[in-house]
């Protein structure tokens, strides 16, 4: 996934417009001396990685995630309109 970078003195002169390009860019790089030094990150995206962490901390989610991966993989899926008959 490539990613915008700015050299941090262009990211402080548009940093009011910053929300702008965060529509089209998950993550925009701020670097000094063409080094990193820090990341401007859109928020939704920001919201699905401290999910995701989240869930891969938590070893019984993690281990239900894994599991879940392996019956998809391996065609162990139920229709919608049967678990929805049984549940009713």
């Amino acid at each position: 996934m490539p990613t915008e970078t700015l050299d941090i003195t262009e990211a402080r002169n548009q940093f009011t417009r910053l929300d702008e390009r965060l529509k089209d860019e998950r993550v925009i790089h701020v670097t000094r001396h063409n080094k990193p030094v820090f990341a401007v990150v859109n928020i939704e995206f920001l919201a699905t990685v401290l999910e995701t962490i989240e869930i891969v901390s938590d070893p019984d989610s993690y281990r239900l995630f894994r599991e879940s991966l392996e019956d998809i993989r391996n065609g162990r899926l139920h229709d919608h309109e049967d678990v929805k008959r049984e549940l009713l």
